[in-house]
């Protein structure tokens, strides 16, 4: 293991970084583990030109995987997003994307100055939460735009989603057309029975997954799985060169490799715990009465039951009350709270969960599906660039009705798009900005005191 290695290096360093793994300098140092945090020297392998202990660690994690190649990302996903649609298509090409794909797929989008197509996932009708992405719907899109070069969406979303990314993917290949999805939050997946089928294994060209959300990993951490004919492994990591840091975490990497072992070696021991705490909490919360636990009601293609949605007529009041309780979630939005598990969860820390959730419902106001709001397509009036471009100005949002966005605004997080440049703030977008302005708690980016930018 890279850790091993990493312990093992006694030799004094003239070399990067400056602390050179000295940690009597300064008490910090210590607490960050610098004695580990080395530089691409001699037997340590290099992340962009990997022939040694990174090599073999990264064709390790795609054996596990079940794919060609890994690809160790120290710059999170969004590393990964970035570096896979530049090396998926050329400047100026169309691109079919799920409108809830998060906002690094945009960047990456107006990077390469692509043309998306946008495709919505099917709305959930009792919650708002962005369903599973039909496959008749990516194939309608190819079929209106057969000069797509790349599909991309979300699969699980934050919320836990799935969509059927085996049908997609048999569509697509049809076209000779790549499938990148982003599953940032479903490292997890596929590794048992007891949970949800990963997107390597159905079929998916590019997966690109964060280990740090739901695994024993350092933030930051991710892969980038390709296993495909159709996307250039030695593009992608070309690409990944420019995206991520020539100086990368020696940290970040062992914590990638730590994990990836511990999964090849406790898979079953792991999960099977996981597993059991999970159904231990979803046990204790059938006597909720006010709030509710988001289930799959055949609406969804699938949902991940590791994300725990909670549904609720204040989501403000509820996270704050857990919080006041020593529980801090993942996510607020006016509607429900997200609460996102991981292996390292115990039963006592989902069962303390249970019972805080079972004291707030006797408080909470009954939930019911009357207010709540999703995401909608909006109007497209021009072309994402060609709005950047132009002259803007700032308006309150309850004065933006009918007017061109110039900027994108993203629920924060997970970091999907309510209006994207160029597109027309129609009724139902001004009222969902309000509803999330209202519930506070600072949800939204680039809305600063309350006001949108929009083509002057």
């Amino acid at each position: 293991m890279i850790i091993d290695k990493l312990s093992g290096n006694k030799k004094i360093p003239m070399h990067m970084p400056g602390h050179k793994r000295n940690t009597a300098l300064a008490p910090y140092l210590k607490r960050l583990g610098a004695d580990l945090d080395i530089t691409e020297i001699e037997g340590f392998d290099n992340l962009h030109s990997p022939n040694g202990i990174i090599y073999e660690s990264m064709q390790k994690a795609a054996e596990v995987r079940g794919a060609k190649s890994a690809f160790y990302l120290v710059g999170g996903s969004t590393a990964g997003i970035l570096a896979s649609v530049a090396a998926g298509i050329e400047r100026g090409d169309k691109v079919i994307v799920a409108r809830n794909c998060h906002k690094s797929v945009y960047n990456a989008l107006e990077l390469q100055d692509a043309k998306p197509v946008f495709v919505m996932p099917k709305i959930h009708t009792k919650t708002g939460i962005s369903g599973s992405i039909e496959p008749c719907d990516i194939e309608d899109a190819i079929k209106e735009n057969p000069d797509a070069k790349l599909v991309i969406l979300t699969s699980p979303t934050y919320e836990g989603v799935t969509s059927d990314i085996k049908g997609i993917c048999k569509i697509a290949h049809k076209h000779n057309i790549p499938v990148l999805v982003d599953g940032a939050h479903g490292a997890h997946l596929g590794f048992t029975e007891d949970f949800l089928l990963d997107n390597i294994r159905q079929g998916a060209d590019i997966s690109v997954e964060s280990l740090h959300k739901t695994l024993p990993s350092l933030t930051q951490t991710a892969v980038c799985y390709v296993n495909s004919n159709l996307v250039d492994s030695q593009k992608v990591a070309d690409k990944l060169s420019v995206f991520q840091s020539s100086s990368p975490s020696y940290l970040l990497m062992a914590s990638i490799d730590g994990c990836i072992n511990l999964l090849a070696e406790k898979k079953e021991e792991l999960f099977l715990a996981w597993n059991q705490h999970l159904e231990y909490f979803y046990e204790k919360c059938k006597d909720l009465e006010n709030l509710k636990i988001l289930e799959n009601d055949g609406e969804f293609f699938g949902l991940d039951k590791t994300k725990i949605v909670i549904l609720t007529k204040n989501g403000p009041w509820l996270s704050n009350s857990l919080r006041e309780m020593g529980i801090e979630c993942e996510m607020t939005t006016p509607w429900y709270v997200v609460a996102m598990t991981g292996m390292g969860d115990t039963k006592e820390m989902l069962s303390y969960f249970a019972s805080c959730l079972l004291r707030l419902d006797k408080d909470a106001e009954k939930w019911d599906e009357t207010d709540t709001l999703g995401l909608t397509l909006p109007e497209k009036a021009m072309e994402t660039a060609d709005a950047k471009k132009e002259e803007y100005e700032w308006v309150e949002v309850a004065d933006s009705l009918d007017r061109i966005s110039a900027g994108y605004v993203f629920a924060y997080p997970p970091g999907v798009p309510i209006i994207a440049p160029g597109e027309v703030i129609s009724e139902e977008i001004k009222t969902l900005l309000s509803g999330y302005i209202k519930a506070g708690d600072g949800i939204l980016q680039n809305i600063p005191e309350n006001k949108v930018k929009v083509v002057k």
